[in-house]
């Protein structure tokens, strides 16, 4: 499989893989509840004129096979930009290849050409098998970030004069 393997970046063709992909984060680290992104969302955000977000894919063949999606960032207290990685995920046909290790390797190598000096990622509490894989290749957990979220009713009550 090695052989046939391409990285190169998302096409907006890619955007129902892409989906397919994050569903099934969600349903492996959450479960089948968690809400995600559509192709439509994925699409507008990932290739359109309101785009966020880049993503990088490994094909075997004709199929998406792994994708990670990431943005630019800014770290105040660092004074630096920087990357952050908000999904990455490998379809069980392709573990095992050393396929996170490369598309980390990829959003780095982006990143420095963007002029930023550091790669940040969160990684959900219960997934030990791959806070394990993030810190064999060298990530260190912070020790004072706390992730909260605001949205919802409480995202649409704040500042609705």
């Amino acid at each position: 499989m090695d052989s046939d393997l391409i990285i190169r970046a998302a096409r907006v063709e890619d955007a129902p893989a892409i989906q397919a992909m994050i569903a099934a984060l969600a349903r492996e680290t959450i479960g089948a509840a968690q809400e995600v992104s559509s192709v439509d969302a994925i699409r507008r955000y990932g290739f359109g004129p309101e785009k966020c977000f880049d993503c990088i894919v490994a094909q075997n063949g004709g199929s998406v096979v792994a994708a990670v999606v990431f943005y630019d960032e800014f770290s105040t207290w660092r004074g630096k930009k920087g990357v952050y990685i908000l999904d990455i995920y490998i379809d069980a046909s392709a573990r095992g290849l050393g396929l996170g290790r490369r598309l980390v390797a990829q959003v780095t190598e982006l990143a420095r050409a963007r002029g930023a000096f550091y790669v940040r990622l969160s990684v959900d509490q219960e997934n030990r098998k791959a806070t394990s894989f993030y810190q064999a290749i060298g990530f260190e957990e912070g020790a004072h970030d706390r992730v909260f979220i605001l949205s919802g009713a409480a995202f649409d009550a704040i500042g609705g004069d």
